[in-house]
């Protein structure tokens, strides 16, 4: 039976203008993955397959419902950004950052090759109703691979590089634009596989700068050096001439429909063509206020739509220039996907939750990619017709003690969603033998637990082995009778999606096997070379990295050399060729060729930042670039708009420059192979410091100063200054020496290569403090024996005069004061009890009021002199 996952839905229903848009709170519909027959569900018409960058997988959309009905991981690829090409019975994911290619066979619902392509290399799969081809656009190259396993069909076709654009039409035609020649040209399938120039169409003179956007019966060129547009539509070619120049114009690789755009940010225009066909009429589209787009817009149904990729947003126009209500995708990041598929516009951020889906009357339908777990179908049985039950080489009984499961089993979904089983094991590899088939697959990704076992299928038989083991030998098969087998691989959190070999038939006759090979390494690729063998058809090329096969997909070609690109650089590589006749029999693998190590151009330096450090100097920084097989030889500094700012050695991640005015920086490194890809960064600009005082406080020698300073980003020195004296350091500074009871100016300097930036304040010192004691002695001799103490000590007055009853507090002998004044008032004389001292000075207390010297005995030898008149 199938297994069926309902979803319930709320759907809001609003409209505005031509735009209607239905917004889908939840998914609606079915959610499908293999049933208890182990057949794949119905590839429905309206259909696209959408990728989510963090979560790794890929979402199937179907477009009248606004629902996602599949989807599968692709774990070797989360976080990475990668490109989706379809059709009804393929689809190619390309990973852009690791250059891995993999082929899903939608008929069969399983994953049935893998290519490695250069990472960051200017290449692109197409596909359309069963041709793929691989485009190499830096070095010219077109070739035929199968769809399904991804193997090269015959000899590429070489054109004058570069190339640019490149789509098929909806007749088959391949069309790619030659700017050296100034023409377009259309290539279709020919014999064995082959890709050849049908037709060469003179669009612009050689040399120009060109863009191409493929329609459905043509293509249209775009002469970015001037004004003119050239619409070829079957055997017309159309000149028109556009309304605004067309430096820096862009267009989407693949036009559907009668309307075409061409998107021109530096003349802020969309230049629309009406009809095609016929080559006009031209509209001139002012792009929306504010858009901020390196994409081009795409027309369908009527409308042009124009990603603003900074807001996330779609903005839709008509040929009269007039804007809809825009389309909004929450948490979108980076470029906006648009394609047109089956009547739809499918509108994809990788990084958002939600795809927009829109029909040609522009209704618009929200997607939950992230909605409710559905899988591609998983380990069941494959078509075939019925077989004895051979016996495979290795053990059949399930690695652990897990449950082996049944052929109409499905994938195991665990509840955990950080639970994730292994990605597919892809490309599997038929050998056929006598009675036998030999069968070798990739290493599949571990998911959330390292993978324990692998399981093989065929109609009437499998077999499990150990998650260390990547081949193994079915036995007992019939001579004659096709097969096909379906490989999964297992962790504790259980099977993961499926992958397929192709069809393969046990034979009698084998070929003698292929000589030791010869391996040489070349700058991002490395060459197999042999001898060839009498009778073979093909050869089986099989990359061994450090010695062990399944971290690479081998390749099948049909002369005596294959070229491996995005295989591991710095990794150490062998190969082996196995040769096959007609009737597919398989020889023995060939000995392991010579060792290479491959290598390509460095990886791009990380954390590229510059900062000013003087007027016309700065310090540029960065991170080392993966070295890529060789040992980075230097660094090359520039500007953001390319001109050279010096050169380091490999080991160094610091360059100081002189420069006037920089603002951004790219940092390249460069080894045996080449320059690679630049990093860049942006540049702080230095300023002179800003100076802030927030406190300040005083004492009668002294004055503290609490500042900040903004040292416009290079460290700045600082000094304060108080009158002749100063002291440096930035935050809080102290001067010391001052005289008390003085009014200063404090200036607080902060000084770096930019200038100088300084604040000021008025402050006046205290008085100084001068500690003393209380003296009154008692003696049984004096007139008065008890006179100091008797009546509670010596009285403090408010004011410099002996005014008994106004006195503010007493003070017994032997009291500790502090005075900071001295001041004139009534004389008074100590007699007995303090030596006879006689004086009108008065002294001011810090706890207030006025007490006579005469009852006083200074700490610095009853020096009044010492201190200030009040």
């Amino acid at each position: 039976m199938s297994w069926l996952r309902s979803i319930g839905a709320r759907i809001r229903h609003g409209s505005s203008g031509a735009i209607v848009t239905v917004v889908t709170a939840a998914l609606l519909g079915s959610v499908l993955t293999l049933g208890a027959t182990g057949h794949a569900p119905e590839v429905f018409d309206g259909n696209a397959w959408l990728w989510s960058r963090q979560a790794g997988e890929l979402a199937r959309v179907n477009a009248n419902s606004g629902t996602v009905d599949l989807r599968t991981p692709l774990l070797d690829s989360r976080g990475h950004p990668v490109r989706v090409t379809q059709d009804d019975q393929n689809l190619l994911l390309h990973d852009l950052k690791t250059g891995r290619v993999t082929s899903m066979d939608l008929t069969r619902m399983g994953f049935s090759g893998s290519l490695a392509l250069a990472p960051g290399a200017d290449v692109t799969m197409l596909l359309s109703q069963g041709l793929a081809v691989i485009v190499d656009r830096a070095r010219g190259l077109v070739r035929s691979v199968d769809p399904a396993s991804l193997q090269a069909r015959g000899e590429p076709l070489q054109l004058p590089a570069p190339l640019v654009g490149g789509a098929f039409d909806a007749s088959g035609t391949l069309w790619l634009g030659l700017p050296e020649q100034g023409t377009v040209v259309a290539i279709g399938a020919a014999s064995k596989g082959k890709v050849e120039v049908r037709r060469t169409v003179p669009v612009a003179a050689p040399g120009q700068q060109l863009a191409i956007s493929v329609l459905d019966r043509g293509v249209l060129a775009v002469d970015r050096g001037g004004d003119q547009l050239v619409v070829v539509v079957g055997q017309q070619v159309h000149r028109v001439t556009s309304p605004v120049r067309l430096r820096g114009a862009l267009v989407p690789e693949r036009t559907v429909g009668a309307l075409a755009a061409v998107t021109v940010p530096q003349a802020g225009a969309i230049v629309a063509v009406e009809n095609t066909d016929r080559g006009g009429p031209v509209h001139r589209l002012p792009l929306p206020t504010g858009e901020r787009t390196d994409q081009p817009a795409l027309p369908f149904s009527g409308r042009v739509y124009v990603p603003d990729q900074p807001s996330g947003t779609v903005r839709v126009l008509d040929l009269a220039g007039t804007e809809a209500p825009p389309l909004r995708l929450p948490q979108a990041q980076g470029d906006l996907e648009l394609q047109v598929r089956e009547q739809h516009l499918f509108i994809n951020s990788a990084d958002a939750p939600v795809a927009c889906v829109v029909d040609g009357r522009g209704t618009v339908k929200v997607v939950d990619k992230y909605g409710p777990k559905a899988s591609v179908p998983g380990p069941g049985d494959p078509t075939a017709s019925p077989t004895p039950t051979p016996t495979p080489d290795t053990g059949t009984g399930a690695p652990g003690t897990r449950p082996t499961p049944g052929e109409s089993e499905r994938p195991d979904e665990p509840d955990d969603p950080g639970a994730q089983p292994p990605g597919p094991p892809v490309p599997v590899t038929a050998l056929a033998g006598d009675g036998r088939v030999e069968l070798h697959w990739g290493r599949a990704a571990a998911g959330s637990a390292r993978v324990d076992g692998y399981r093989v299928e065929w109609a009437g038989g499998s077999t499990q082995v150990t998650g260390r083991t990547l081949s193994t030998t079915i036995r007992g098969l019939r001579n004659g009778e096709t097969y096909r087998f379906r490989v999964t691989a297992h962790n504790r959190h259980g099977w993961g999606p499926p992958a397929l070999s192709g069809p393969v038939v046990p034979v009698d006759r084998v070929p003698a096997s292929a000589g030791t090979p010869t391996a040489s390494a070349s700058p991002g690729r490395v060459i197999v070379t042999w001898a060839g063998v009498s009778g073979a058809r093909d050869y089986v090329v099989v990359p061994l990295r450090n010695g062990d096969a399944g971290s690479d997909p081998p390749q099948t070609v049909t002369g005596t050399s294959a070229e491996f690109a995005g295989l591991a650089a710095g990794h150490r590589y062998r190969f082996t060729v196995t040769a096959r006749n007609d009737a597919g029999g398989a020889a023995p693998a060939s000995p392991p060729s010579n060792e290479v190590v491959p290598y390509a151009v460095p990886g791009r330096p990380g954390t590229v930042a510059g900062r000013q450090v003087g007027p016309n100097r700065y310090e540029i920084t960065w991170t080392a670039a993966a070295a890529n097989g060789r040992p980075v030889q230097q660094y090359q500094v520039r500007t953001g708009d390319g001109q050279s700012l010096g050169s380091t050695a490999g080991g160094t991640r610091r360059l100081t420059v002189s420069a006037t005015g920089l603002t951004r920086v790219t940092v390249t490194a460069v080894n045996e192979a080449g320059e690679g890809a630049a990093g860049s960064g942006a540049v702080t600009a230095a300023t002179a410091p800003v100076v802030q005082i927030t406190d300040v406080s005083v004492t009668a020698l002294s004055v503290r100063v609490r500042f900040t300073v903004r040292d416009g980003g290079i460290t700045a020195t600082c000094t304060t200054t108080a009158g002749e004296r100063s002291a440096t350091g930035c935050g809080t500074t102290t001067v010391t020496g001052l005289a008390a009871h003085t009014s200063y100016e404090v200036k607080v300097q902060a000084r770096n290569p930019m200038g100088t930036g300084q604040a000021t304040t008025t402050v006046t010192t205290d008085y100084p403090q001068v500690g003393g004691v209380v003296t009154c002695r008692d003696a049984p001799t004096n007139k008065d024996p008890e006179y100091c103490t008797s009546t509670g000590g010596i009285r403090v007055f408010p004011r410099a005069r002996w005014q008994p009853g106004t006195e503010l507090r007493r003070l017994m002998p032997g009291s500790r004061i502090v005075a900071t004044c001295r001041v004139t008032g009534e004389h008074l004389e100590a007699g007995v009890y303090n030596r006879h001292k006689a004086s009108d000075q008065w002294l001011r207390l810090t706890t207030g009021g006025y007490i006579a010297w005469v009852w006083v005995t200074l700490d610095n030898g009853d020096d009044i002199n010492a201190l200030p008149r009040c």
